[in-house]
């Protein structure tokens, strides 16, 4: 078998990638979450500030927040559309046949691989 002709690898990579999408998604979508309830924490820092300086201070971290939150909103919308066609259900089972289907081409291309040996099925 030629070296170059391994199709599991290429399967493996794009299961993989999928599953690396959804990591990103989940990822970032929990610090979108978290710069959410930052920005009200800011704002109260901000209502109750004492001086104009610390008040300047707040806002550059509100600043700060504000961009890391669309950073993380940009990758949610990103990998968004990969996401919910993972979790379609149609989709699902598709994709779990493709991880089957890897399983059974391991199995082939090893064998392929393998030193075999004819046997012969009648004793002369």
């Amino acid at each position: 078998m030629p070296k170059e002709a391994n199709p599991s690898k290429n399967l493996e990579i794009f299961l993989d990638f999928l599953d690396q999408c959804v990591k990103e998604y989940q990822y970032a979508y929990g610090n979108v979450s978290k710069e959410d309830k930052r920005l009200q924490d800011l704002l109260h820092e901000m209502e109750f500030a004492a001086d104009r300086a610390e008040r300047n201070r707040v806002a550059t971290r509100l600043q700060n927040s504000r961009r890391e939150r669309r950073k993380n909103k940009d990758t949610v919308k990103l990998y968004e559309r990969i996401v919910k066609f993972q979790e379609d259900q149609n989709n699902r089972r598709t994709l779990n046949l493709l991880s089957q289907l890897l399983g059974q081409q391991r199995k082939e291309e090893e064998y392929l691989r393998s030193k075999r040996v004819y046997k012969k099925r009648v004793e002369e």
